[in-house]
């Protein structure tokens, strides 16, 4: 194929893909996970594809004599085939059973999609030799070629929709992963669609019929591949941008660290008797280190609910939390005697620990204003010998 969307919109977006491709493979290559790898594999082999189906890239590499435009045009479509073997590896990365075959499933998809690509590539060489669109040649070759496209496009739009059905007739679901679920769905029945349509297409050129319908397939084909390009871009850019926010330690996890380690910093140094794994001389990541200072700040609290008291009245909400557990560290630090255990910070909803995390957040939002706030001087009192309640 050969795009026929505006030139300098399609050199845009496949800039956008080249540089969003290069800083995954300087970032995050090594060190991510196979799933994050197969979004890298994507979007280069997607890349490749649109500049292969550009007419500039198609001219310049039959002037240099390296490729004549038929076999580029094909190609083009070969490649989007092999973008779909990292496409189809990731959506099934998705089930639970994928983990106990990956290996074995990961090079079968990849043996079968280079296959795919070069049997393309020889089922379409009468249509180079009449110099034509294989989308517009008559014969068996047609529905061939593109069984192979539309088995690939179908195979990965189906394991795409199944399984967001799955999670989504799950349940509990939060209203992001809901939202990403239904967006993965559409791409998944959008795809399946493709695949029929782009097949019947190739079923009607191959018999010499419905002429019309061929001709719009052909230049949705050649028109929307760009745009869909796009979109993928975009979306495996978002590790790059999350990683960029990383190394600004503006990201939310940093952010978290950042607003929770005053109150985390209190409670570990009251509570010596909680368990803390030993310090490792690997700098620990964002988001490793904010769920390590969530669950300590956990376990204090368990130890400190022998030193709490009712939240104090007219504090309600965060603030009064804060101010209940700063109550209680006081009364641990003062040498109380330890009472019955009492809950604190109870407005958690416990789910999971992004819950906790967003919960101690908000109390940790009050922290300074609690310790300064007006139980800080019968706070001070205890630790200056008064008698602890």
């Amino acid at each position: 194929m050969t795009s026929s969307a505006p030139s300098a919109i399609a050199w845009a977006i496949l800039g956008f893909g080249l540089v969003a491709a290069t800083l995954r493979l300087l970032w995050l290559f090594d060190r991510t996970r196979p799933s994050e790898r197969l979004v890298t594999y994507g979007l280069l082999l997607g890349t490749a594809a649109g500049l292969l189906r550009e007419r500039a890239v198609q001219d310049w590499l039959d002037e240099i004599g390296a490729l004549e435009i038929g076999f580029t045009r094909q190609l083009s479509t070969a490649v989007m085939v092999l973008t779909f073997a990292p496409l189809c590896q990731l959506a099934a990365s998705w089930s639970e059973r994928w983990s106990t075959r990956a290996i074995r499933m990961s090079r079968f998809v990849w043996v079968a999609g280079y296959a795919s690509a070069i049997l393309m590539l020889i089922v379409g060489s009468q249509a180079r030799s009449l110099g034509q669109y294989i989308d517009r040649t008559e014969g068996w070759q047609t529905p061939v070629y593109f069984a192979f496209f539309s088995g690939w496009c179908g195979l990965t739009g189906a394991l795409m929709a199944s399984t967001s059905l799955r999670e989504l007739r799950t349940g509990g679901l939060r209203p992001l992963h809901r939202m990403t679920y239904l967006i993965i769905l559409v791409v998944g029945v959008w795809a399946l669609e493709e695949a029929v349509s782009i097949f019947a297409s190739s079923v009607c050129a191959a018999t010499g019929t419905g002429r019309s319908f061929v001709e719009f397939r052909f230049s949705a084909n050649e028109n929307n591949y760009i745009y869909l390009l796009a979109g993928g871009a975009m979306v495996a850019a978002s590790g790059v941008a999350a990683e960029i926010a990383r190394r600004l330690r503006v990201d939310p996890a940093s952010r978290a660290v950042r607003q929770l380690y005053p109150m985390w910093e209190d409670l570990v140094a009251a509570c010596p008797e909680i368990p803390r794994p030993a310090r490792s001389g690997t700098r620990m990541s964002p988001r490793y280190r904010v769920h390590r200072i969530t669950v300590e700040i956990r376990d204090s609290l368990l130890v400190l609910g022998r030193f709490a008291e009712p939240a104090p009245a007219g504090v309600d909400g965060p603030a009064g939390e804060a101010t209940q557990i700063v109550e209680a560290l006081r009364r641990k630090q003062s040498g109380a005697v330890p009472g019955q255990y009492r809950r604190l910070q109870a407005s958690a909803p416990g789910r999971d620990i992004v819950d906790e995390t967003r919960a101690l957040r908000r109390i940790a939002d009050h922290w300074a204003a609690a310790q300064a706030g007006p139980y800080h001087r019968y706070a001070s009192s205890l630790l200056d010998g008064d008698t602890a309640r």
